[in-house]
């Protein structure tokens, strides 16, 4: 394959991950943790893309000095494609489960792994056993070559676990991204592992990165850029699909007001006003199963959505509980109070989702501390 055709595929799928990556860099309302690991696999892909690209550069100019830099270009290589490997697999663990201690204890394990190769890779300079460059120039298969293409491509084995074993409650639009980020990630290991060449790995890379990306960009529409929960936008989105059920079923609609925000904000500040309003999500997350609903819907309200047979006077109770016990231990400078009121939607009711949720902002609210 001739360095135009190399240019294309690799120069070109770089271009890709910049603009991904300045345009997620340039949003606020996006996951930390999420960002953090979108970008370290982003980068690592570039540089294994672009040291690809450098050694089929190379690999066409006379002498001794080319065949010992090969042998460093190389090394990057497989050291940055593996890391994008692997960290793109915390990243699908991370999108699959949303749960940041298990992702972050994941990580440090690949962290370590991925320490522990890199050594190996710089003594294969010296030994071979992985790799080593032919007098013509060629990338030539040592005796652990096998050890090495099975290392890189664990990974695809891992991410198939990964979203096997994930909670039930993930959404089906998730399951299908992931694996077809998996199928295209595969699709171009095994073009590679065929034709023994290095390029055709990266388009399927860059596509299936490109549409993970749009994925997350579209859900980060939907999430309160404060809280971390959802929005207006995913409130409305919701409760769309709910109103045009074609049978019948109870929901129950929890309206959660934060009092005295404003005086908190006068007193303390906006920043201080923030961290109310996460402290009273994490309050009402931890306090709701997995397929409940829960969003900010504007300013100092909440509203809960979840199945009527539930048992929403527990749900109450809970939040009230947990913040008697915030407020007791003086963990903050302000005490959290709220007034709640709820009320019962039934799908396909004729009931206009619009007239319920007056009904629900004008019913009697009662009050706990």
């Amino acid at each position: 394959m001739n360095v135009v055709e190399y240019f294309n595929t690799s120069i070109g799928s770089c271009l890709i991950i910049i603009l991904i990556a300045v345009d997620y860099l340039r949003r606020y309302n996006t996951d930390n943790f999420q960002k953090r690991l979108l970008i370290i696999t982003l980068a690592a892909i570039f540089i294994a893309a672009i040291f690809d690209f450098l050694g089929h550069i190379v690999k066409d100019v006379p002498g001794k000095q080319a065949n010992s830099a090969l042998y460093y270009i190389w090394s990057i290589y497989l050291i940055a494609r593996n890391c994008s490997y692997y960290f793109g697999v915390i990243f699908i663990d991370y999108f699959a489960h949303g749960n940041t201690a298990r992702s972050d204890k994941f990580l440090k394990i690949v962290i370590v792994t991925m320490i522990a190769y890199t050594v190996s890779v710089i003594f294969n300079i010296k030994y071979g056993y992985y790799f080593y460059i032919s007098r013509e120039n060629d990338y030539t298969g040592g005796s652990f070559y096998l050890f090495q293409v099975l290392f890189s491509y664990f990974p695809i084995l891992l991410a198939l676990i990964d979203i096997s074993l994930a909670p039930k409650h993930i959404k089906r639009t998730q399951v299908i991204l992931i694996i077809l980020f998996i199928i295209l990630t595969a699709i171009g290991a095994g073009l590679d592992i065929m034709f023994r060449t290095t390029n055709l790995i990266w388009p399927c890379i860059t596509g299936a990165l490109l549409y993970m990306y749009f994925f997350i960009i579209r859900t980060s529409s939907k999430i309160d850029s404060i809280t971390g929960i959802g929005n207006r936008n995913n409130f409305y989105e919701h409760i769309n699909v709910i109103s045009n059920q074609s049978t019948k079923k109870d929901y129950a609609f929890i309206k959660i007001d934060l009092k005295r925000l404003g005086e908190i904000n006068d007193f303390f500040g906006h920043l201080t006003g923030d961290n109310a309003l996460r402290d009273i999500s994490a309050i009402i997350k931890g306090c709701i199963r997995y397929t409940d609903f829960a969003v900010r819907y504007g300013g100092d309200e909440f509203i809960i959505i979840t199945s009527a047979d539930n048992n929403i006077e527990r749900i109450i109770d809970r939040i009230n509980e947990s913040i008697v016990f915030q407020n007791k231990n003086n963990t903050r400078p302000y005490k959290l109070n709220i007034t709640y009121s709820y009320n019962i939607y039934t799908s396909n009711s004729g009931v206009e989702i619009q007239d319920f949720l007056t009904q629900l902002d004008n019913k009697s609210q009662k009050k706990k501390i």
